[in-house]
């Protein structure tokens, strides 16, 4: 199957942080000329006080969980796939985190305020984007409307949560344009023990990696974000869209990390011209460019261990991506094709790593990854059976600086990816689907060169997966389920070497597992939705690492791979007022219990939300998450990065406990 699911994250207060609208829809095929047909779509409205958008998806999607990392940037997980195994774009353009240790996912790099939707796609069926693995997810962003509008809005929240934005956009038939502007900040969020983030690191064996008097009751984090769009259109054939995006997050405290994000600075540009009608061979042609920049400079200023400049490390990461893409639709032989051409060049710059004394380091050594990729896609409908088929081809180089690691030598690669897809509508009512298909990407920088733990041999990983449901509607109630088998060939992995040590390998693997929801309309105001999803993961053999690891390689379990996740809620919308009780729940975690992952049980909580609006443009939203206060984990250690440890085993970090919120919106 190839399931695309839109999550339509559209503010209710323009500053879609709280609350957020998010509707999902599966989008079963494309007709020709690209319209969307036979869409089922059941709308979701969440009301969320966060920015974080790991956290707001992973609240939505059952398939989904994040990894908490902190208050903010916390990654995401998609059916077991993580880090550089899904894609995560902004407009169809890439932004890459420049920490090696993941506190700055490509997810952290966006704001909610900005978001128009978001284009969840499961599986090995995206030839648009290098390097969709597992999956790919695609933030779209807001357009500006003709006419003058503006919104404004507040929000308090448990934990001296706090944050203030506006949105004020125009324009008329030619040109239209918006700028917006949002800046929060939040203290240290208690666990259902009444543990802060720093109270929790209190558990640090190394005593130099808990917080400091000084700092052990500072804020998680300051944010601001600002950003401008603009749309010219010109003639009826032409049109060209501007847009900017700034993210400034400083002091953010990663309490399960032994450093801290002083400062984490995002840029990003994007131009894109499209023509329509040009002929018979092209009714839209477009190309775009975009360039983004991450600034990241993390320390251990915070720390107990940060006694004189002598004792503060402080690391110095840059990460910029910038890319070319065009791509042209048509209409040939009853079919919607899509031919295009991608180019990208990311550069990881982590030469100024240092300890300021009484030595520097080198992390990543001014590493360029280099892709050129070549791809096709064609849907078309044959009766009631819908068949889509993508192909891509991709060249790619890593080349780092050896003059700075002489260690780190460059690499080539050459990969091909594809896909086949097919849904027959048995009735009008009911579909069947199955998918399969083979995805590729190439190791990142990090895990070829990072200090200490690089290996520079690794292959490429191959995914090759079968997706295969159904989908029915029985009155007032929709079901839809998938099973989906990946089995994964080269997996890079990361392993213990010994003790602490840990570096990557390539393995074979295999996930598998599935996802039910069913929703059912009570009446025209009252109805029910509920999900639930699963994944079981392992390694083919053991043998693969036992002969690389000092330490014995028994456990077939993968890490990373998140439980049976539940959720159902009771939903009241009538059109002016909503009001929601919802329960998420998860069994306990399987683990990799050889490379240090350990047991976090199961957990289940209320969240519960109302809000209405108002005849004079005001709205007002506000929520309880976590009702009963449940101390719960979500995400086990995270191998492979440098965690702080707790005994024998790296810190888990606990969810929020009880919260309250409530956002005021005016809208004119």
């Amino acid at each position: 199957m190839k399931k695309l699911t839109f999550l339509s994250v559209a503010a209710v207060a323009a500053l879609a942080t709280e609350p957020v609208t998010i509707q999902k829809i599966t989008v079963e095929a494309t007709a020709p000329k690209g319209d969307t047909q036979n869409i089922s779509a059941d709308e979701i409205v969440k009301f969320s006080r966060q920015s974080d958008l790991g956290e707001m998806l992973s609240g939505v999607l059952p398939e989904i969980t994040h990894v908490r990392t902190s208050a903010i940037g916390n990654d995401i997980v998609l059916r077991g796939f993580k880090r550089d195994n899904l894609n995560v774009t902004i407009d169809d353009a890439k932004v890459c985190g420049a920490c090696p240790n993941r506190m700055d996912p490509p997810a952290m790099h966006v704001s909610s305020s900005q978001i128009a939707s978001v284009e969840v796609k499961e599986g090995p069926f995206d030839v648009t984007q290098f390097g969709s693995l597992g999956g790919a997810i695609n933030v779209v962003t807001k357009d500006p409307s003709k006419g003058v509008h503006g919104e404004v809005s507040a929000t308090l929240g448990s934990y001296d949560y706090r944050k203030v934005g506006a949105t004020l956009e125009a324009g008329n038939d030619a040109v239209q344009a918006l700028v917006g502007y949002s800046r929060e900040t939040s203290g240290q969020y208690k666990d259902g023990d009444g543990k802060t983030m720093a109270e929790q690191a209190d558990s640090a064996i190394t005593a130099g990696q808990r917080y400091s008097a000084a700092h052990k009751n500072d804020d998680a984090y300051e944010r601001e974000n600002f950003w401008t769009k603009i749309v010219g259109n010109i003639g009826d054939s032409q049109k060209l869209t501007l847009s900017y995006f700034g993210d400034r997050a400083d002091n953010v405290l990663y309490a399960r990390y032994p450093m801290d994000a002083l400062m984490d600075d995002t840029d990003m540009f994007k131009a894109k011209y499209q023509f329509f009608g040009l002929g018979r061979y092209s009714d839209e042609l477009s190309i775009e460019a975009y360039h983004s920049k991450v600034k990241h400079d993390m320390g251990t200023d915070f720390r107990a261990g940060a006694t004189s400049p002598s004792a503060t490390m402080v690391s110095l990461v840059d990460a910029t991506i910038k890319g070319v893409r065009a791509e042209n639709t048509a209409s040939v032989a009853e079919a919607d094709v899509t031919v295009g051409i991608d180019l990208s060049t990311r550069n990881w710059n982590g030469t100024k790593g240092t300890r300021v004394n009484p030595y520097a380091q080198v992390q990543i050594p001014d590493a360029d990854t280099d892709n050129l990729g070549i791809y096709a896609k064609a849907v078309r409908t044959f009766g009631a059976l819908d068949v889509s088929a993508g192909l891509r081809y991709d060249d790619t180089s890593v080349d780092a600086d050896q003059a700075l690691m002489a260690a780190a030598k460059d690499r080539d690669y050459d990969n091909v990816s594809a896909n086949l897809l097919g849904r027959y509508h048995y009735s009008a009512n009911g579909n069947l689907f199955v998918g399969a298909g083979q995805s590729v990407r190439v190791p990142d920088a990090r895990e070829l060169y990072f200090k200490d733990m690089g290996n520079t041999n690794l292959n490429e990983t191959i995914n090759r997966e079968i997706d295969a449901g159904v989908e029915h509607t029985f009155g007032n109630l929709h079901v839809k389920g998938t099973l989906f088998y990946s089995d994964i060939k080269d997996y890079i992995y990361a392993y213990k070497v010994a003790g602490s040590t840990t570096s990557f390998a390539n393995i074979d693997a295999r996930i598998v597992g599935g996802d039910v929801s069913a929703d059912y309309a009570l009446n025209k105001e009252w109805r029910i939705e509920s999900g639930v999803a699963y994944q079981r993961g392992s390694k083919k053999d053991t043998n693969q690492l036992d002969s690389l690891a000092t330490l014995p390689q028994t456990d077939k379990d993968l890490a990373d791979i998140p439980p049976l996740k539940g959720r159902v809620a009771l939903v009241f919308n009538d059109e002016r007022h909503y009001a929601e009780a919802e329960w998420i729940a998860a069994r306990h975690q399987t683990y990799d219990e050889n490379n240090g992952e350990q047991a976090i049980g199961g957990y289940g909580i209320l969240n519960l939300k109302y809000g209405t609006d108002f005849d004079n443009g005001f709205s007002l939203s506000a929520g309880i998450n976590n009702f009963f206060d449940r101390t719960y984990a979500v995400s086990n250690s995270y191998i492979g990065l440098t965690t702080i440890s707790e005994g024998a085993q790296p810190l888990i970090l606990n969810e929020p406990g009880r919260n309250f919120y409530a956002t005021l919106a005016y809208r004119f």
